[in-house]
Parts: structure tokens; C-alpha cells; sequence
């Protein structure tokens, strides 16, 4: 009895060399400027975009995403990227500040309507004009300048930093912008004063004075 063999012990050598020079030939680095140099490179670079989005999501702070809920204040966040690390965090307390603006907006605009439809809406149209463009002053001249920084949070991102911040405002200061601009209009400071709404907002921003003092 004999086995068979097709291939001699010399030729079996000569085709393990042959599978070990394929194999490395495949994993060789493509020459540079070549469509398969260019579609590595870009491969790496949607790898490297893929696992610096997970990172995002997986090191995102919990008040990013859920902000703060306080009786007495409007939060807001903002987050921004930088290779400087401070810029960083100027960028996302700007980003923040933005966020903020925005919300105190929408804060007053409702508590405007609020006081119109108390006062009658529908029924005295000088109120109602009257509402309309001082709620348009108070959107273009809301201050922020009252906040401040209640979180922050940096992570390293490749060769940038990301920062995430969290800002506070008080509510009272809020009110009293709103209050302010009412004043100046006599239409609105005669015909709203009268209304529930009014008043007990500035009962709050009197409460909010004497809490500061004490």
C-alpha cells in the first residue's frame, strides 16, 4: 500500500511561498496617490468620525440633554469643539448664552399673552398693538448678562477639546426686564396693572428682592 502524492516536498514549499507572498502583498501599504491610497485614507478618516460620534453620545453629560428644572430660574446649554482649550469653553458659553436668550424670549412672550388676554384681548386692540411691540423690544433687547455658570464639562476629542456648559439665569431678573418695558408704556402700564396676572408678578420679583437681601 502507497499514498499518492501530487505535489513533491520541493513543490509544496514553492506553494506555501506563493500563498505567503499573496498574502502580504495584500496587506501592503498602496503606493501614495493611488485610488486605493485615496479610499484607505478615507476609510480611516469615516472610522475615526464614526468612533469620536459614539464618544460623544457615550461621555454626554446628563444635564446636556435633561436641563435643570428650578421654580426659580431658566437654564440653558451649549457645547462647542476647539484645539485651545479655553476657546473651547468660550464657544460653548457663547453657544450657551444663545440658548438662553432664546428661552428667557419665550419666557416673557408667554407671560406677555398672558397679561393681553387677561386685560381682554380682542375686546381693546391699543393694548393689544401695544403688547405686540413691546414684546418685539423685549426680544431685541433681552440681557443675559445675569447668569452664570451652573456646570461644565471638557472632554478630549482627537487632538481638540469639547466643552459642554451649563448656565443659570434667575427668573426674578427676567420678570423685571418684562416689568421694565411695560412701564415704559403708559397704554400698557395703565391697562395691565389692573389685571391678577400683573400683580402677582410683582408681588414675585418683590419676594425675589427680599430673598436677595436677606
Amino acid at each position: 500500500m502507497f499514498k499518492l502524492n501530487f505535489l513533491t516536498r520541493p513543490g509544496r514549499m514553492a506553494a506555501a511561498l506563493l500563498l505567503t507572498a499573496g498574502f502580504l502583498a495584500g496587506c501592503a501599504t498602496p503606493e501614495p496617490g493611488s485610488p486605493e491610497a485615496v479610499y484607505q485614507g478615507q476609510q480611516k478618516k469615516e472610522e475615526a468620525r464614526i468612533e469620536a460620534t459614539k464618544q460623544t453620545i457615550e461621555q454626554l453629560p446628563d444635564w446636556y440633554t435633561n436641563l435643570p428644572k428650578d421654580a426659580n430660574s431658566v437654564y440653558a446649554a451649549g457645547t462647542a469643539t476647539s484645539p485651545d482649550l479655553q476657546l473651547a469653553i468660550d464657544k460653548g458659553t457663547l453657544n450657551a448664552k444663545r440658548a438662553l436668550a432664546d428661552r428667557i424670549n419665550g419666557l416673557l412672550s408667554s407671560k406677555m399673552k398672558e397679561f393681553v388676554s387677561e386685560a381682554g384681548q380682542g375686546e381693546d386692540t391699543e393694548v393689544v398693538t401695544e403688547a405686540e411691540r413691546a414684546t418685539t423690544n423685549l426680544i431685541t433687547e433681552v440681557n443675559v448678562s445675569g447668569y452664570s455658570q451652573a456646570n461644565a464639562k471638557v472632554l478630549s476629542q482627537g487632538n481638540k477639546y469639547r466643552a459642554y456648559v451649563l448656565l443659570r439665569y434667575p427668573i426674578g431678573k427676567a420678570n423685571r426686564i418684562l416689568i421694565d418695558q411695560v412701564k415704559k408704556n403708559r397704554v400698557l402700564d395703565g391697562k395691565l396693572r389692573a389685571t391678577k396676572a400683573f400683580k402677582d408678578l410683582e408681588d414675585e420679583i418683590k419676594r425675589a428682592r427680599k430673598n436677595k437681601k436677606e
